[in-house]
């Protein structure tokens, strides 16, 4: 329930990281909040893994061992990014977008599989 409080949330901030594009007034601000509101749903997302995993909860149907690897892989470095990007954010707003977009690429796009598509080994 808490988890979907937060992901809820989620378009406040984002609306106000895009109103600042025009009144540049509170954008650190709204930049903050939005960093700190990604960065807590990060966090509980690798709690409830952390339980599901302890408690069992993954069947082989719901997700591949590589796909779980890949999630916790990518743990760390988001992590940090999103710290990263808190603190540069507050000095350079427009930095501090940039790394939040390169974050989210980061995340969406799956660059093992698509490496696996340009180095072909036969």
């Amino acid at each position: 329930m808490a988890q979907l409080f937060r992901v809820a949330f989620l378009p406040f901030p984002t609306r106000l990281v895009a109103e600042s594009l025009r009144n540049t007034r509170d954008e650190r601000v709204f930049l903050t909040l939005y960093g700190v509101t990604l960065l807590v749903i990060r966090l509980m997302l690798a709690l409830i893994d952390r339980y599901a995993t302890r408690q069992d909860l993954y069947t082989r149907a719901s997700r591949t061992d590589d796909d779980l690897r890949t999630d916790r892989r990518k743990l760390l470095p988001v992590t940090s990014g999103y710290i990263v990007a808190i603190g540069v954010g507050l000095a350079a707003p427009t930095v501090g977008v940039i790394i939040y977009f390169a974050l989210a690429v980061f995340l969406i796009v799956p660059f093992r599989g698509l490496w696996r598509l340009f180095v072909q080994t036969d």
